[in-house]
């Protein structure tokens, strides 16, 4: 059977079109990563060409590797791992690595997350005097944020009098000396932020036609996941890519266009055709997800909005129960409420807690649902606590990977100084700092050469920058000698002194933190054994940060949450990609959802309603709205209306019953199980080297892969120097594994 014998009408006609640019319009549920997956195997397949000619964009790596995974299946893993695949970060930070020279920047440079560039402007804006109460650092983020998305220079940013004139009514005047000072700093520490990977881009193939011109042809075919959330800054480089071609396939969802106050625009979309005016639009339109009832109730309140491309989402599943829509009488009865629903219907039902999604608009509603739970003994987690990258004892650590990598990151440096602390105070810092801004230079420079830059320091202090200094030095040499990652990040954790701070102590704390810094370990030695076993020699430390640096928050899995079964809470926002059988949706009322922050234009209202219809459309059979008459926000008591969104759903899909206080039941509480530790082992072989004699294998063969369950060997091939082994596994499909490196165990 054809793999596209696989799809329906719709799907198949979209992955076959090859006459020009075409625009997937995919409803809720309808299989557009299939479509997207297809439509790559299609041009391997059929039309012939080489994986590495294909761009395909995605917004997160589980997307990613999802696509992936199904193409290695029908193409093989050599094949699929030659697509230039990922996410809109990670795809054009490789290619500024290749030319950062043309922008000034040397290669290596370090990404700067969140944390890193909040703690650079705060910097700025104490040395500059400011008052942090009026440049709030968030806020003032946001706006350097905004201006790079919108390809505003510091220059351009300094020349509009709109915006300085904004600024100023802002009580913000000096915006644009921060917005310069921060772009100045990143610059000189050779560092980058998220934004920043994307403006570049834009900036490399505007000033470089040369650059331009080349991926203009090495890319034959681009494609684009989820085109409703991309930004000004995405849209251009697309449009970049593909304007002599004109081979572009995008895939989105107008109706799920919820991203505006990250920058995503809801007209790269909509107006799609005005850039390609042979553009060739398919609809998606079958829900494979939702009841029948859950999808009609759902289509009726999109129908609402009038900036859409007009659909006609259906559902062929079982007509399925109503929407139920409960009214409750303050937030504390709607908890205790939505808690009873799941006991109740998880009794009915006989399923999992993981089948359940409490989902808000806002992260402050959860702590009353947090109670109820409680009070219930029902397992929860909240999706999107902090993960495990962004922890401090794990930043300490990143803070000496990324300086072993590039020794002018100052954020890094900052943070790695005096961690643990080595008697580099902050007036040593401040004096280095003044030295380093004065001279342009990054902070390195300043203690690699102090007779240069003298900064007025005690000659104790230059004894202890110096020993900081070999110490780095250490860990550069062992990347220029060609360590793995792994061997590198058990030196610099034994090395640095940040284990041994944490060995002497036995609270639950700073055991915690011990352990994440030896599952930091493991993740890096995982990431070089994954890389080995599949024949990749990219197992450097930069490797390893290119990754850990662009992880997103749907790539992962809460991992100190994963030992029993429990309910998922989150936002709205955060649900936008996810599925559960059983959906409850609360405080379904007048500024709240829709939110009095965003109230203030029809298309602001009409994102709203684009936000209550993902919700919505996350249920699979069941689903509950609910609201309450009385909550207390923002240290009062307030009498919300019900949702205008509420008017907006036919009632034929909705079934209302009134809310009541039930009789709270006794259940015998449920014991946490402890959380499972793996130590890590020795450090993994470099490519070149050998683990010891290969195990003797056979077509046939019964085998249980460490991290792909059991599978049978399809095919021993010892034709190259490293023998390889292709496996059919159970769960994951085929895949080609480097025998000398593959970890399992025969079992038949």
């Amino acid at each position: 059977m054809s793999y596209l014998d696989e799809l329906n009408d719709a799907q198949r006609a979209a992955v076959t079109y090859s006459a020009g640019p075409e625009l997937v319009i995919a409803g809720a549920g309808s299989g557009k990563t299939r479509v997207l997956t297809y439509k790559i195997m299609h041009l391997l397949i059929e039309q012939k060409m080489e994986p590495w000619r294909i761009m395909a964009l995605t917004f997160t790596n589980k997307a990613a590797n999802e696509m992936r995974s199904r193409i290695e299946q029908m193409v093989g893993p050599k094949t699929a791992s030659r697509l230039w695949m990922g996410t809109f970060h990670s795809i054009f930070r490789r290619i500024l690595n290749s030319h950062a020279d043309r922008l000034g920047f040397k290669p290596g440079f370090s990404i700067y997350d969140t944390q890193d560039s909040k703690a650079l402007v705060k910097a700025i804006i104490k040395e500059m005097d400011l008052d942090d109460k009026v440049y709030k650092p968030s806020s003032v983020l946001g706006a350097i944020s905004a201006a790079k998305n919108s390809l505003i220079s510091p220059t351009q940013y300094k020349a509009s009098r709109d915006i300085i004139e904004a600024d100023k009514r802002a009580r913000r005047p000096m915006l644009y000396a921060v917005y310069e000072a921060y772009c100045r700093r990143c610059f000189v520490s050779n560092a980058m932020d998220f934004d920043d990977l994307l403006y570049f881009t834009n900036v490399l193939f505007r000033d470089n036609v040369d650059i331009l011109h080349h991926y203009q042809e090495f890319f034959r075919y681009v494609l684009v996941d989820e085109y409703q959330d991309t930004n000004f800054a995405q849209h251009l480089i697309v449009q970049m890519l593909t304007r002599q071609s004109g081979n572009l396939c995008v895939v989105g969802d107008d109706a799920q266009s919820i991203y505006s106050f990250r920058g995503a625009n809801i007209d790269n979309i909509l107006n799609l055709k005005r850039h390609y005016p042979t553009l060739q639009t398919f609809k998606l339109e079958q829900n494979y997800r939702s009841t029948q009832t859950i999808t009609n109730a759902a289509n009726s309140l999109i129908a609402k909005n009038t900036e859409q491309i007009r659909k006609n989402v259906f559902s062929r599943n079982e007509q399925g129960a109503p929407i139920e829509l409960v009214k409750a009488y303050s937030d504390f009865e709607e908890g205790y409420l939505v808690a009873n629903r799941i006991a109740t219907r998880r009794a009915e039902a006989h399923d999992s807690f993981e089948d359940y999604a409490i989902l808000y608009r806002t992260n402050a509603q959860s702590r009353v649902l947090e109670e109820s739970l409680r009070k219930r003994n029902i397992p929860y987690r909240i999706y999107g606590g902090l993960s495990f990258y962004q922890r401090q004892e794990v930043k300490d650590a990143l803070a000496y990977f990324r300086l072993s990598m590039n020794v002018d990151d100052d954020e890094a440096l900052r943070r790695a100084i005096n961690t643990p602390a080595r008697g580099i105070g902050q007036t040593t810092m401040q004096r280095l700092t003044r030295a380093a801004l004065e001279a342009q230079v990054s902070l390195w420079t300043v203690i690699s050469d102090p007779a240069a830059y003298p900064a007025g320091l005690a000659s104790s202090a230059l004894k202890k920058l110096d020993a900081f200094r070999q110490l780095i030095e250490s860990f550069v040499d062992m990347n220029l000698r060609g360590l793995s990652a792994f061997e590198v990040a058990e030196k610099i954790i034994a090395r640095s002194g940040l284990m041994a701070q944490y060995l002497t102590d036995h609270a639950p704390e700073t055991v915690a933190r011990r352990e994440n810094l030896e599952e930091l370990v493991s993740a890096v030695r995982e990431f070089v054994e994954e890389r080995l076993e599949e024949g990749s020699t990219d197992i450097s430390m930069a490797d390893f940060l290119g990754m850990a640096s662009l992880a997103t928050d749907q790539d992962r899995k809460d991992d100190d949450m994963q030992a029993t079964e429990r309910v998922t809470l989150m936002t709205a926002h955060a649900a936008k990609g996810l599925e559960f059988n059983n959906v409850f949706v609360v405080g379904v009322e007048e500024e709240l959802f829709p939110s009095g922050m965003a109230m203030g234009s029809l298309r602001e209202v009409e994102e709203e309603r684009r936000l209550l219809y993902v919700a919505i459309t996350r249920a699979k059979c069941f689903c509950m709205l609910s609201y309450a008459s009385s909550r207390f926000r923002n240290g009062q008591t307030v009498l919300p209306l019900p949702s205008r969104f509420l008017k907006d759903i036919s009632p034929d899909y909705l079934r209302v019953s009134a809310g009541s206080t039930v009789e709270e039941v006794p259940v015998r509480p449920q014991m946490r199980p402890l959380g499972n530790f793996r130590p890590y082992g020795p450090a993994p072989a470099p490519a070149s080297a050998s683990r010891g004699p290969e195990p003797q294998v056979s077509e046939g063969m019964v085998i249980e892969h460490l991290k792909f369950g059991r599978g049978v060997i399809r095919t021993v091939d010892r034709s190259m120097e490293d023998t390889r082994i292709i496996v059919d596994f159970e769960r994951e499909g085929e895949k080609t594994l480097l025998l000398k490196f593959a970890r399992f165990k025969i079992v038949g």
